[in-house]
């Protein structure tokens, strides 16, 4: 089988894209296909992420492919000058009903900024594919989004008879269903997923976002996993000096202000301070991001500021390394009518530890993914502030916690088999037999 990823994030860029494309294209290699990769070059500013390098890599055909001259120096001039230097996110996310003027059009200016640098590199990469590979006869061409770049061109290489198949992967949304019919998102995401043979889907929630009108049996919840390799390449020492007698909470990862709410945990920690024989000398709380000053703040409402290490932003492996250190691993996410299936990339990595998981999902509608996944695996507590008396058993939970933790100096793993099915060579081996079903039909 011959597989060509179209994907602006790859190694060595530091990205929850980039390891989710660099993890299927080292295991789908491993396991006999033959793998192709042309990659837009990472942006001067994003962190390398070596942990992702494989070996193999240097046997793939890979081909990276930049922006234009004109589009580097001048578009990228007129974005900053329009939109400023706001994370991407910050732009998408704003789309709420009570969106004032401003952020709207901030928000249009955004994305026709996208769509332009999408067009720009589809234009670079399709020259290059008809002067290099466009005798090259690929079973599969396998594209991402976001961003727009990967599946428009994936498409268009299709279309020069480059691929047989076309894969789309969708790690989120390109809309929801506050998005005026108007908006030429819509347009985009039927013309993509129109011309998408497999549909590979990060949750059941952003499956059904995206095409719960179109039914499929080659539309697959593929999510983010675990590689158990990545353990391999952490260094036992511990670079951390910590005391033993302190319940651990880190928390590495973006917490998008607004969105991620941690002030339940905080303040059942600080509740369980005041009416118990715990104190808060008793525990730390870790962060590695870029958004130490938000996780502070929520934490110094309740007093708790002072027990907040902020490592600011690290590598891929010392994230890990803090992971592996750590009592408990805390992660934040939401679910909405608008917005479900929401599973942050870092509950994977945490799995992989078997350290219990503290999930604090924010939003007004309860039973979300997460908590289905965290109870399916026994992975730890899920916290869903649109279930009534959830609080109160956040705070039984907490402070079990504590008392393990002061009693046998460590808390036990309670995590079932079940866990396996988020180990990434199971969910690529899964993903490549699929794939197989699809050619032998064909053949047939």
């Amino acid at each position: 089988m011959k597989v060509l990823f179209v994907v602006t994030a790859f190694y060595p860029e530091q990205a929850i894209g980039s390891i989710r494309i660099s993890k299927f294209a080292k295991y789908m290699q491993k396991m006999g296909a033959s793998i192709s990769v042309i990659s837009l070059e990472p942006p001067h500013w994003a962190k390398r992420d070596e942990s992702l390098y494989f070996k193999g890599l240097e046997t793939i055909r890979w081909d990276v492919i930049d922006q234009s001259w004109i589009f580097k120096k001048i578009f990228q001039k007129i974005r900053v000058a329009t939109i400023g230097t706001v994370p991407a996110n910050a732009v998408v996310t704003s789309s709420s009903s009570g969106m004032n003027i401003k952020m709207r059009i901030r928000s249009i200016a955004h994305f026709t900024y996208t769509l332009l640098k999408a067009i720009d590199w589809l234009i670079i990469v399709r020259k290059h594919a008809k002067k290099n590979i466009i005798n090259e006869d690929y079973d599969f061409i396998f594209c991402s989004y976001p961003s727009f770049a990967s599946p428009l061109t994936g498409i268009q290489l299709k279309k020069l008879g480059i691929g047989k198949k076309l894969i789309t992967d969708f790690r989120d949304p390109i809309l929801d269903q506050r998005t005026s019919s108007l908006n030429p998102k819509h347009w985009l995401q039927k013309f993509i997923l129109r011309n998408a043979d497999m549909r590979f889907f990060i949750s059941e929630g952003v499956k059904n976002q995206v095409c719960n009108d179109i039914k499929s049996s080659n539309n697959l919840i593929v999510p983010n996993g675990f590689d158990l390799r990545d353990i391999d390449s952490l260094s036992i020492k511990d670079t951390i000096n910590t005391s033993k007698n302190k319940l651990r909470f880190v928390y590495t990862g973006a917490i998008y202000g607004g969105k991620r709410d941690l002030k339940p945990f905080f303040r059942c920690i600080s509740n369980i301070f005041k009416n118990s024989k715990h104190t808060p000398n008793q525990v730390r709380f870790d962060y590695a991001g870029k958004e130490g000053d938000i996780f502070i703040s929520q934490a110094a409402e309740y007093g708790l500021q002072d027990h907040v290490f902020d490592h600011g932003l690290v590598s891929r492996s010392d994230s890990l390394l803090l992971q592996q250190q750590s009592d408990i691993c805390l992660l934040a996410t939401w679910n909405t009518k608008f917005e479900q299936g929401c599973l942050t990339g870092k509950v994977f990595e945490y799995f992989m530890f078997k350290k219990p998981v503290l999930a604090i999902v924010a939003g007004n509608l309860g039973g979300s993914e997460m908590f289905q996944i965290t109870e399916k695996i026994g992975a730890g507590h899920c916290f869903e502030s649109a279930t009534q008396n959830s609080e109160k058993s956040l705070e039984i939970w907490l402070e079990n916690a504590l008392d393990e933790k002061k009693i046998t100096g460590t808390l036990k793993n309670n995590y079932n088999d079940m866990v396996k099915e988020f180990n990434i060579e199971e969910i690529v081996q899964n993903v490549l037999k699929r794939m197989n079903k699809i050619l032998e039909h064909k053949a047939s």
